[in-house]
């Protein structure tokens, strides 16, 4: 499942675009305390949160690309058939475990409209920045359910992506 420009996925322009929020605000600040003495109080904070959702945004592009850290040197002695059947449990479980993180972070992030967290510096609701964690985790279930399903099909030649062997 190599992507070609054309068909670059949503979360791709997600994590470069939080990615690009993360630099931009790093650089200012740093910029400005050593140039003009001065600081931003909220750049930082605003920061961290950016490059969380640029590593949620990122591993769910790992999964949809089959890249994500997995163990695979085990199943090298078994027969292909054996091998997809084993994936395919293995991701059923990732998947179940991505599902029932949706389903946990979501309960916990919708009671912070009840009980809110407030950021310090920027005055912001936290729940903006705790959503990345059950929208990461269903995209994540959801790739993986995409990935599962090109394998049994075939569509994907059955490797280590991450070696591209």
């Amino acid at each position: 499942m190599k992507m070609r420009k054309r068909e670059r996925p949503i979360e791709a322009y997600a994590a470069g675009f939080f990615l690009a929020v993360l630099v931009i605000l790093l650089t200012v600040q740093i910029l400005l305390r050593f140039i003009f003495g001065r600081t931003l109080s909220w750049s930082e904070e605003v920061s961290r949160f950016a490059f969380v959702w640029a590593v949620y945004f990122g591993f769910v592009l790992a999964a949809r690309e089959n890249k994500h850290i997995r163990v695979t040197a085990q199943f090298k002695r078994l027969s292909p058939g054996i091998q997809v059947v084993l994936f395919t449990l293995a991701d059923t479980v990732w998947s179940l475990f991505n599902f029932v993180m949706v389903f946990v972070s979501g309960k916990f992030t919708l009671s912070m409209i009840r009980y809110p967290y407030i950021s310090q510096t920027t005055g912001l609701n936290l729940l903006w920045v705790f959503m990345i964690v059950p929208i990461g985790f269903a995209f994540m279930g959801l790739r993986v359910i995409q990935v599962m399903i090109s394998r049994i099909k075939g569509r994907i030649a059955f490797s280590d992506s991450r070696l591209d062997v």
